[in-house]
């Protein structure tokens, strides 16, 4: 086995100070983005909502003989998308 020179173990030490900067730096990536993702959840009337638009919408837009496939796949979320909207401002000007 070689022996480790002086300059290469030093390298490895400055290296290895440097692990609790990035874990600190990764933890508070993660608390920020757990952050912005409660903030940004739906609501449980939202997601309700949105549940009840989703399966009306997948059985229209099936109907109207848009399928979900990879050459097709655009078409049927735009028309998804388009539903979606349509059916979200209806539910909501009942209310």
């Amino acid at each position: 086995m070689k022996s480790t020179k002086d300059s290469e173990a030093k390298i490895a030490y400055k290296m290895g100070q440097s692990w609790g900067s990035q874990i600190t730096a990764v933890a508070i990536g993660i608390l920020l983005t757990m952050i912005v993702v409660w903030i940004t959840m739906p609501n449980s009337d939202e997601r309700l909502i949105n549940r009840r638009c989703f399966k009306e919408c997948k059985v229209k837009v099936e109907r109207e003989g848009h399928v979900m496939s990879f050459l097709s796949s655009r078409d049927y979320i735009e028309a998804m998308k388009e539903c979606h909207k349509e059916c979200v401002s209806i539910i909501r000007s009942r209310e």
